[in-house]
């Protein structure tokens, strides 16, 4: 079993089974095949539970020696001693890969021990907490596969941060290495170290043909940066599941219609067209742009009627959410996505032609057009801060909330309702007993205990038909943000690598290591990084004024229904008992 150390605080949700660590605690890892970006874990007190596994790095056995005591060395005594180490690699036959992911920058390492009669056949160990859901796809694409997959190339594995280093960056799935010393390798001063997309585009690595491409504004409004609003979203209708399949029946699968609002056309989608749809969305947008991941897949009772119903609001809602952004509502991807119709030809073109888009990652930040109005970076680091603090309290609080609504809709379905039912057949029993008196003036009592048990039984039943008039919507807007939330880490994250990545730039140019030209333009694109980000996050708090507002209006009202309708019958028991009383 591999030994992690832990990069980042972490707080677990113990009814999910999860683990609670804080950064630098050493955890013993026992699976890493759970899936989903999930491995399990047990620390020293012997706890057992679940852990995100980009929160922790696995600690491995250096061949080289202690892997913290590099840092503080010069330029020179790193450059010579690095490629020392790398022919030693050489001659172990030990092969070290990494390959920086083209949406986040995130690396991607693998370790190849080789001999004469293996085969290369790196698997890499991915390090993005959202791209590991897809080792489970429902269906696989039939049609053929050409894009090209750049192959990586053998570099000396750079060092890691320190648990200590790692516990003061924010949490962040983001690992990223900050160094006190720039090596010149090649022509180049900082590409051997950048870890995320955002950092590369600060350093002017990230370029792409963008001849004829849709570029992206960004004004100064009220409330600061936000987007500007070129075409007038949309809104999407996802209807009429259909159980479909193909060889014969040897394959089932759903089909949802999907239709743009005013509009006649319609195209039917299967869930891996939204799959491909959410993957081509992060790998354009992601680094400065949130991409909601899609509702979890299921395999086991994938065909059920409920099942597939709460599937189809699930994707509506995620559907929408994108459709309403006003970045990626005019896209290529989405419009292709919408509007293609069920011709394989027409779809392959499109789905090839998006997977050879060339703006994507930091390459799409060159899309961007920034206000004419100089940014202070400064304030922007500040403003990072509270946005970060904000993510995090508003994460907390939604994954409180929804823990307290799952366990009211099971005690509304199962212990209130047991209980109003158990107390309407006591008073029933009651009435029942009374009826052995057959006077006359006992009757009018037998009929108005009677009626007070059918009224707490029927109590009972409103209980449990409640929580899908106010607690499954509330739940589901809750589930709907709380997705959307786990993506600001990556895109606050990427804003900090380069504003950080800025001030290496500033300090290399006061060495007269850079000039102040490419030190301006790199503060220029950081400039764009952080305009991008801020006009993100405005987008973001627009649109959750307005559905948390809807959300908690339209709960709290199916609450005073429901209350009042308990009143009611409560009322209706207690008029049986007017004439009664002495």
């Amino acid at each position: 079993m591999d030994t992690a150390c832990a990069l980042y605080d972490f707080h677990g949700d113990v009814n999910n089974g999860e683990l609670t660590f804080i950064a630098g605690d050493v955890i013993t890892i026992t699976n890493k095949d759970v899936g989903e970006g999930w491995w399990e874990g047990q620390k020293a007190d012997g706890t057992i539970g679940l852990l995100p596994e980009t929160y922790v790095e696995v600690e491995q056995q250096n061949f080289l020696g202690s892997s913290t005591a590099k840092i503080e060395q010069s330029p020179a005594e790193i450059y010579t001693e690095s490629v020392t180490n790398a022919a030693f690699l050489s001659d172990a036959n030990v092969h070290t890969n990494e390959k920086t992911d083209d949406l986040t920058g995130f690396s991607q390492e693998f370790v190849i021990f080789q001999n004469e009669d293996s085969n290369l056949n790196p698997q890499p160990q991915s390090n993005s907490w959202q791209n590991s859901r897809r080792n489970t796809q429902e269906e696989d694409w039939s049609d053929e596969w050409d894009g090209s997959i750049a192959q990586p190339t053998a570099v000396v594995k750079t060092l890691s941060p320190t648990p200590s280093q790692a516990s003061q960056e924010p949490v962040s799935p983001i690992k990223r290495t900050d160094r006190k010393a720039t090596v010149k390798m090649g022509m180049n001063l900082f590409s051997p170290f950048t870890k995320t997309a955002a950092e590369s585009f600060v350093l002017g690595e990230s370029k792409s043909d963008l001849s004829g491409a849709c570029h992206h504004k960004i004004l100064i409004a009220e409330d600061g940066p936000t987007w500007e609003l070129t075409e007038q979203p949309f809104a999407c209708t996802i209807s009429d599941p259909v159980k479909e399949s193909k060889f014969s029946g040897l394959k089932s699968f759903i089909a949802y219609r999907v239709m743009q609002s005013g509009t006649d056309n319609a195209v039917l989608r299967r869930f891996k067209h939204f799959d491909w749809l959410y993957e081509q969305l992060v790998r354009k947008f992601g680094v400065v742009i949130s991409v909601p991941p899609l509702p979890d897949k299921q395999i086991t009772g994938r065909y059920e009627e409920d099942f597939i119903e709460e599937r189809r609001k699930q994707l509506e809602l995620w559907i929408n959410r994108i459709s309403l952004h006003p970045v990626i509502s005019p896209s290529e991807v989405l419009q292709h996505f919408i509007k293609s119709q069920d011709n394989e030809k027409a779809w392959k073109a499109g789905k090839r032609k998006a997977e050879k888009d060339e703006a994507v990652s930091g390459a799409f930040l060159n899309m961007i057009e920034n206000p004419t109005e100089k940014l202070d970076l400064n304030l922007a680091e500040q403003l990072l801060d509270t946005q970060f603090k904000f993510t995090r309290s508003m994460d907390d609080a939604c994954k409180q909330l929804i823990a307290h609504g799952i366990d009211q809709t099971k005690k509304c379905t199962g212990q209130y309702k047991r209980d109003f039912h158990k107390l309407g057949q006591i008073f029933t029993s009651l009435s029942d007993s009374f009826e052995l008196d057959e006077r006359e003036v006992s009757k009018p009592l037998t009929a108005a205990m009677k009626y007070t048990g059918d009224c707490y039984i029927a109590i009972g039943t409103l209980f449990s038909e409640q929580p899908k008039q106010d607690w499954y919507p509330f739940l589901g807007g809750l589930g709907e943000y709380k997705a959307v939330l786990s993506t600001f880490p990556n895109i606050l994250g990427n804003q900090k690598s380069a504003l950080d990545k800025n001030k290496e730039v500033r300090r290399l140019q006061l060495e007269n290591k850079v000039s102040t030209e490419e030190m301006e333009a790199a503060t220029s694109r950081t400039e764009k990084v952080s305009y991008a980000v801020q006009a993100e996050i405005n987008h973001f708090q627009q649109f959750r004024v307005g559905d948390f507002a809807s959300y908690t209006k339209k709960f709290l009202e199916q609450q005073i229904v429901f209350h009042q309708e308990v009143v009611k019958k409560l009322q209706d028991a207690v008029a049986c008992f007017d004439d009664l009383a002495a």
